[in-house]
C-alpha cells in the first residue's frame, strides 16, 4: 500500500524524508478517492446486510450526558446512527433504540444494551455514527433480527 522508494534515493532527490513521505501519501489518498475505493458516508465495517429504518434512539455516554438520535439502519450486528452531537468513536456506551412492533400494531418496544461506536464522520450538518453490539439481551436482538429478514424481502 506504502510504495515509497528507500530512504537513500529520497535523500539524494534533496526531499527530507518527512516530505517524501508526506507527498507520497497524499498521492495514495488522491487516487484512492478518485478511484472511488472509498465509502461515500463512511466505513463499512459491517459484513452483515443492512436494511433502513427510522426508528428513535438513544445512546448514554461516559459522561452521563444521553444524546438523541435516530437509527437510520439496521443489522443482526449492528446499527448505523444519525446525530446532530459529535460522538466519540471506539466508545462502549450505554444505547436503546425503540424497535416498532413487526404487526401492524402496537407501541414499540425498547431495545437496550450497549455498543461500540465504530466510526463517526460529519455528512453536512448531521453526524453519522456506527455502532456494534456488545451486549444485548436475546429477546431484543431476536426482535431485531425479525426485522432484519422481514425487511429483506
Amino acid at each position: 500500500m506504502f510504495d515509497l522508494p528507500p530512504p537513500s534515493a529520497m535523500e539524494q532527490s534533496g526531499e527530507s524524508t518527512a516530505e517524501a513521505a508526506e507527498a507520497a501519501l497524499a498521492a495514495e489518498l488522491a487516487a484512492t478517492l478518485a478511484s472511488g475505493g472509498v465509502a461515500g458516508d463512511a466505513p463499512d465495517s459491517r459484513t452483515d446486510r443492512r436494511v433502513e429504518v427510522t426508528w428513535p434512539a438513544r445512546m448514554q455516554l461516559a459522561n452521563g450526558d444521553i444524546i438523541e438520535l435516530e437509527v437510520r439502519n439496521i443489522s443482526e450486528a449492528g446499527v448505523g446512527l444519525t446525530s446532530d452531537r459529535r460522538i466519540p468513536a471506539d466508545t462502549v456506551v450505554n444505547f436503546e433504540m425503540d424497535v416498532p412492533p413487526p404487526g401492524a400494531s402496537g407501541q414499540a418496544t425498547p431495545v437496550k444494551g450497549t455498543i461500540k461506536t465504530t466510526y463517526t464522520v460529519a455528512h453536512g450538518a448531521a453526524i453519522l455514527v456506527g455502532g456494534t453490539w456488545v451486549q444485548v439481551p436475546p429477546e431484543g436482538q431476536e426482535l431485531v433480527n425479525t426485522w432484519v429478514e422481514r425487511l429483506r424481502r
